[in-house]
């Protein structure tokens, strides 16, 4: 089975397509039409449960989903409440627009009783068609035992399974396709487990308790990417289809080089981890020999924003076919990390911190952002995480262009620039605007006084017009950033 990387690849791919061609739906807001809402629970277990929500509006109508444990409450009066505590914020941001959602609830506490409700809300605050709700309770938590027990049980210590054996076993096929580095596990029991792996200098072998929470954390992302993968493609798929019985096999090509260690961690089909893990021998994945469409993208350029502004950058590489260096965004000497794809031969740029603790002109010591900038001028800081922005491709005419990266997913800003930006004291601070924008495209063309630099792992700028600035920047305005 590998489940995990497939989906994984497919929304990746996703992602791309939607970027290349720039398309946006068009879809209004629905004004208040009457529809009526039904809401399904089950697959219920002590930590999560699966919600469906359908109505028989339109896909643009508007509605918000209410997750309580207040079951004693009246139902108008939550509703009520909850409308008025939207408001404070950006109640946009937080309404759904599907016909059809199907929604993984986790962490949940067990034993405990929820209550659903999905009402029809406009990004005015009306409230507007018939609700639905459903009740339910979580299952309770099971625990105690040792490893000799039945599958599902937990445990409540990490124990060693001497069923269980795992390595790092390189290149090989899963499912007939061609991967780098594969995980193996051999296994003569049927406990339910998945297979992760981290850095080696994270484990601490003599203390195997803290595998829990990595454990946890597990558990937590796959419950997310599943209600994501659901919603974006209607499937009805549980954290079950994304565990290992027996023998299994996963592919891990997105590594970096470095020393890692494999996991193979017990987690049952009700979310929980179960206790029992395998451990790996460590194995180091070295740096790969640079591809020519990867080397292609390293040297001098321009960025040519739609907004007739154009700065000059060099690219360089960070990790060869992995990931490059943008430097000079805004004319400033900055090295932004750009991940690159083999696959599809382009960059994605997220938000991230770019350099840590920075002394400005005025003597304050703070940090150095990069930052979204959506189609109305709004700002997203890294309380958003480090969410995609933009991502730089080759064109069909063969031109290298920035596009605007991101899902067709309502509360996912429209992105059309990104900027480098001071964070100090919890504030944000611009540093200039001479930011290219990509409305439509921002055209990445080589500088015509370029000198390639398609095998060089370090640089220095020499003699590119981007130069080290002498004297320390200065702050801009401060900026108000939004949430999504």
């Amino acid at each position: 089975m590998n489940f995990l990387k497939n989906i994984f690849r497919m929304a990746m791919v996703a992602f791309a397509a939607i970027a290349v061609t720039a398309c946006e739906p068009n879809g209004e807001q629905g004004e208040g039409s009457n529809i009526t809402f039904s809401v399904d629970v089950d697959n219920i277990t002590a930590t999560s449960a699966k919600i469906k929500v359908t109505h028989d509006g339109k896909t643009a109508d508007s509605w918000y989903g209410l997750f309580t444990t207040d079951t004693s409450t009246r139902e108008d009066r939550l509703v009520e409440e909850t409308v008025a505590n939207l408001k404070q914020g950006d109640l946009g941001a937080q309404l759904v627009f599907s016909k059809n959602l199907t929604k993984i609830l986790a962490p949940l506490t067990p034993n405990t009783t929820y209550k659903y409700i999905a009402f029809g809300l406009t990004e005015d605050g009306v409230v507007y068609g018939e609700r639905a709700s459903v009740e339910f309770t979580t299952l309770s938590s099971s625990g105690g035992g040792n490893n000799g027990g039945a599958e599902d049980e937990v445990y409540d210590q990490m124990l060693p399974n001497p069923a269980w054996s795992i390595a790092y076993t390189g290149a090989g096929k899963i499912n007939e396709e061609e991967y780098k580095h594969i995980v193996t596990v051999n296994s003569t029991d049927n406990n339910p487990y998945n297979i992760v792996v981290i850095y080696a200098r994270e484990y601490d072998a003599s203390d195997p308790s803290q595998l829990r929470v990595l454990g946890e954390q597990l558990v937590e992302s796959m419950t997310s990417y599943l209600e994501s993968y659901n919603t974006t493609y209607g499937t009805s798929l549980v954290l079950n289809d994304m565990l290992y019985r027996g023998n299994g096999q996963n592919a891990f090509d997105d590594l970096y080089p470095g020393y890692y260690i494999a996991i193979a961690m017990g987690i049952t089909s009700k979310g929980e981890v179960s206790g029992l893990y395998a451990v790996s021998e460590t194995f180091h994945i070295e740096e790969e020999t640079p591809t020519s469409l990867y080397s292609a993208w390293l040297g001098d350029w321009i960025i040519k924003g739609d907004n007739n502004i154009s700065n000059e950058v060099v690219i360089a590489r960070n990790v060869a076919n992995r990931s490059i260096n943008l430097i000079g965004l805004q004319g400033l000497p900055f090295s932004v990390v750009g991940e690159y794809s083999t696959e599809r031969n382009d960059v994605i740029f997220a938000a991230q911190v770019v350099a840590q603790n920075y002394t400005f002109d005025d003597g304050s010591v703070g940090d150095v952002h990069l930052v979204g900038v959506n189609d109305e001028g709004k700002f997203y800081g890294l309380d958003n995480g480090n969410y995609g922005i933009a991502i730089a491709g080759v064109l069909e005419n063969g031109k290298y262009a920035i596009v605007r990266y991101g899902l067709r997913e309502p509360d996912y800003p429209n992105f059309v620039a990104m900027m480098l930006t001071a964070y100090i004291g919890g504030e944000y601070y611009d540093l200039g605007d001479n930011i290219p924008s990509f409305n439509g495209i921002a055209e990445l063309a080589p500088a015509e006084s370029a000198t390639r630099r398609s095998s060089v792992k370090s640089f220095s700028f020499g003699k590119s017009k981007i130069e080290s600035i002498k004297r320390p920047l200065s702050l801009g305005k401060r900026i108000e950033t939004e949430r999504f």
